[in-house]
Formats: structure tokens, sequence, C-alpha cells
């Protein structure tokens, strides 16, 4: 389902709407950049919590997101560099979020409960 979504809406940015409207576009640039941007502060954030250096899925999501946002904006503007420089960015997103479910499909087809780790149960 998500796959075809995201078909969807790359073949409606491909027509471009709202082409002429300025601001529009000026906020899904920065939308696309305040969303890239929190990811950062998400990793951090939870890396304090646990006491480690960890990723979470939501760093992916966040990342796929503001790609997303940022290459409309790139491609509004015609911006070959900016338009490769997101596109590439969304192999390695979509590869860690396809290896993060997969390994929990295959812990639950296993038989293990996924619970959270010790480090994440409050004491």
């Amino acid at each position: 389902m998500t796959e075809l979504l995201f078909a969807y809406a790359c073949v409606a940015v491909m027509r471009m709407p709202l082409q002429e409207n300025y601001w529009f576009w000026k906020i899904i640039g920065f939308a696309g950049l305040g969303v890239f941007q929190a990811r950062w502060i998400v990793q951090w954030l939870y890396s304090e919590k646990h006491k480690e250096s960890k990723v979470p899925p939501i760093f992916w999501w966040l990342s796929l997101f503001g790609a997303f946002l940022e290459t409309c904006y790139f491609l509004r503007q015609q911006d070959s560099v900016g338009i490769m420089g997101y596109c590439i960015s969304f192999v390695p997103y979509m590869r860690n979020l396809m290896l993060i479910y997969r390994k929990k499909a295959r812990d639950r087809a296993a038989g293990f409960e996924v619970v959270p780790a010790p480090s994440d149960t409050k004491k």
C-alpha cells in the first residue's frame, strides 16, 4: 500500500500543480528542509535516552519524507543538482526501512515476541 501511495505522489509531483505559486513552493522547500533536519534532533534525543548511539525507525521515515519534499521543491525549481542529490538518497532510506521491518516480521514468524529492549522500559 505504501508503495502505491508513493508512486501516486511521484506522478502527481511530475505534473507540478500550483507551478506559479511562489510562496507555496517556498513553504514546501522549507518544510522539507525542516523535516529533513528534524531527524538529527530525533536521533540525538533517542541516543541520549539509551545512553548509546542508536538510530530509530522514525529517523529513516523523516529522512524519506524530507527528501521527498525537497525533491518536489527542486523539481519545481528545475535544479538538477538538488534533484539528483535527494533522489539518490531515497535508496538507503528505503533499504534501511525494509531491513527494519523485514527483521520484525522474521522475528514474529519465528515465534519471538517483539518487545522493547530493557533500556526502553521505565523503572
